[in-house]
């Protein structure tokens, strides 16, 4: 309600109002006036203009912005990509400050979304269902599939290879069940989806950021629990990014996973280490993060902002 554009068009409600729903019509769909008609003619039989001014007044007031870290409830957020920026900015915002949100960007800024929609709330609920009723390449067919922003979690066992040599094979392999059995049984608890093992370490997903950096947390903090009473300690690294990996197969790739890896790979022992991009997703959300600089990750030409997660106390 702020943006310049709807303040004219709360100046202009109080005068032509024909003129008022044009405007509306072209800043919301980019419809010219030939076009307009139905819009326009549909938007005045549900509102008078007395009843839009009051409408505005109110919503102008309104701002439950400090209620978002309330909801409960898993949250799914969809906006389409080819929106304005501030459109696209407040969905953004909405996924941060909500916890165990989802944000789906969908492709341009089709109104022939509804498979698309659906096809987002199945894997927000679990379920599975075919909504694909038109051809590849087809408004809404699986050529205009949005793809969901997840948090990428990776894990590495500090050591791995002297811990293999110093116990020998059967003690060994001993502690990494226990190394398994404590990730596994986090990640279930954090709504993570276990992407694959590398042996001395997992790939991880997740729907929600927020509940990425929990379980990040989490495992630091169990092991670090197991290790005060254990002769052999189990030293963990995390890396955090978020984005829109390429999924196939039950695998996942692309830029996103491959920035986790690389900060993963920054980390020290006990340590969590985070992009940027989940810094911004978390800001506000009580977690504490210390500036570790900047890096230029491998296979890639910027550097990458990477910041520390406090998850001692």
């Amino acid at each position: 309600m702020a943006q310049p554009q709807v303040r004219a068009l709360d100046q202009l409600s109080g005068g032509e109002w024909d003129t008022f729903l044009e405007f509306l019509v072209f800043t919301t769909y980019g419809l010219g006036r030939d076009q307009a008609g139905p819009y326009v003619a549909y938007l005045k039989s549900c509102v008078t203009p007395d009843m839009a001014r009051r409408i505005f007044a109110e919503v102008r007031q309104d701002d439950a912005s400090d209620l978002l870290g309330n909801v409960a409830a898993p949250t799914l957020i969809v906006q389409h990509s080819g929106m304005s920026k501030q459109q696209v900015d407040d969905a953004k915002n909405l996924a941060a400050d909500i916890p165990n949100a989802t944000l789906v960007m969908l492709d341009g800024q089709s109104l022939d979304d509804t498979n698309q929609i659906l096809r987002a709330m199945d894997e927000l609920l679990g379920t599975k269902a075919d909504h694909d009723h038109h051809e590849a390449g087809t408004p809404g067919g699986p050529a205009a599939a949005g793809a969901s922003v997840r948090a990428v979690l990776f894990t590495d066992l500090v050591g791995h290879t002297e811990m293999m040599s110093r116990l020998g094979d059967l003690k060994g392999r001993d502690v990494l069940r226990e190394h398994e059995a404590i990730t596994r049984e986090v990640l279930i608890h954090h709504n993570g989806t276990e992407v694959k093992t590398m042996g001395d370490g997992f790939m991880a997903s997740f729907g929600s950021v927020t509940s990425a950096m929990e379980c990040a947390i989490a495992l630091q903090r169990a092991f670090a629990e197991r290790n005060e009473r254990a002769p052999e300690p189990l030293l963990v690294r995390v890396g955090l990014n978020a984005g829109e990996p390429i999924e196939e197969d039950g695998d996942l790739f692309g830029w996103t996973v491959i920035m986790a890896s690389r900060v993963a790979a920054k980390a020290e022992a006990g340590e969590i280490l985070a992009s940027d991009v989940v810094r911004g997703l978390c800001s506000g959300k009580g977690f504490l993060f210390a500036d570790r600089g900047e890096y230029v990750l491998k296979g890639f030409e910027e550097p990458i902002r990477v910041y520390e997660i406090g998850w001692r106390g």
